[in-house]
């Protein structure tokens, strides 16, 4: 970890020290987020070593001709990419969502905001609405998605949410599940039965944009998605299990020993791999757009999950981590180096853009075919029909 990013650290862990209790949170979970420990690491590389692009010696087309646009929202984004939220909340927290919006357009990607409970929890406080609003009046022309836990989304009614969309502008909200987090979390709220669903169903009814359900790094899994893409949500946000796992933040922030503690650190493999998260999205909700997200931190992995299924890729962690550590350069050169892995692997694979990357041949391991016919998946009909579907 350089210096530099030690010192911004530091100086988050000093501001900790004089918040309330949400927004104390909210820059802890910032400090430990960019910490390696909380990585996903063994079962997610054996996934993505399971699934193999076929290598095209003739790709049938020039390196120029290859296009990862995407439209989003009804926005024409330069690559599929949304940089996905972790941030807001505290004034402090402005500059580092003015840098990220300002990456995001001058990329032409979309981005998300971190969850906005601490706008309700201060009553719509000023302050705390500018740290959120910057983005938009950063990113004019791009994407911005709002952000809303499940459990508070119980807490407040329909108009309230409406309000959280409308004060910063966004484009859509997305309402983030996080059982795994809260159970771990020392102040966690488990309130996760389904009654809750009739007021996702209001919400989608009434809010003129639309609602993206997404995890926040355990993965959906068909069970979920078929839930809520009955009450007709049409935008998921996988978050799988191969990025940051938020329940081994959590466990950081417990005592050593304690109950929570030891069973966080029993967690630092449990979910669904990204790419498996998609496949099940896909197979239950075929009109759906999919982001995959949940360390999707190359531009290869980002082809893989696309090829699988996907509409376009998140990933937040290694950008901020950039922009902490050496600005908005190093965050835009980073981001340059992703799309134009994207663009080798669509390139070695034959395929022209986005769409066709999901009807180009994939190699699937035994273990994913495994998993598969275990969910009721048959592996032949989601390659050559399923994940082409839109």
């Amino acid at each position: 970890m350089s210096a530099k990013l030690i010192c911004r650290l530091i100086y988050l862990r000093k501001v900790v020290l004089s918040m309330d209790e949400i927004q104390n949170r909210k820059l802890h979970h910032i400090r430990l987020a960019l910490d390696p420990r909380v990585d996903f690491k063994d079962h997610c590389s054996e996934i993505y070593r399971e699934i193999q692009l076929v290598h095209q010696a003739l790709p049938g087309l020039d390196f120029d001709e290859v296009d990862v646009k995407q439209v989003f929202l009804g926005y024409r984004l330069e690559a599929p990419i949304m940089i996905t939220g972790m941030t807001g909340g505290h004034p402090s927290l402005v500059s580092i969502n003015k840098m990220l919006a300002t990456l995001a357009e001058k990329k032409r990607v979309a981005i998300g905001v971190g969850s906005q409970r601490a706008i309700v929890k201060s009553n719509f406080s000023e302050d705390v609405v500018a740290s959120y609003r910057i983005v938009r009046e950063t990113a004019r022309s791009v994407p911005v998605i709002g952000n809303i836990g499940l459990n508070t989304l119980r807490d407040i009614d329909t108009d309230t949410v409406i309000r959280l969309v409308e004060v910063i502008d966004a484009d859509a909200i997305a309402i983030h599940l996080n059982p795994a987090q809260e159970v771990i979390q020392p102040e966690g709220d488990t309130r996760f039965s389904l009654d809750v669903i009739d007021k996702v169903k209001e919400l989608v009814a009434s809010l003129r944009k639309p609602v993206i359900i997404k995890e926040v790094g355990n993965g959906l899994s068909m069970e979920t998605v078929r839930i809520f893409h009955n009450i007709g949500v049409k935008i998921y946000d996988t978050a799988g299990a191969c990025g940051t796992n938020w329940a081994l933040v959590e466990t950081l922030r417990n005592q050593p020993g304690s109950s929570r503690y030891e069973c966080g650190l029993k967690l630092s493999e449990w979910g669904i791999p990204t790419p498996l998260s998609v496949i099940e999205t896909r197979y239950v909700a075929e009109d759906s757009f999919i982001i995959a997200s949940g360390g999707v931190w190359d531009g290869f992995k980002a082809a893989v999950n696309i090829a699988i299924g996907a509409d376009m890729v998140g990933v937040a962690k290694p950008i901020l981590k950039n922009i902490l550590d050496n600005g908005l350069e190093r965050a835009e050169a980073y981001l340059d180096n992703y799309i134009f892995e994207l663009k080798t692997a669509m390139f070695l694979s034959g395929a022209r853009n986005i769409g066709e990357l999901r009807s180009k041949p994939i190699i699937l391991g035994q273990k994913i075919v495994n998993t598969m016919l275990q969910r009721g998946i048959n592996p032949h009909t989601y390659l050559n029909n399923t994940r082409r579907m839109k």
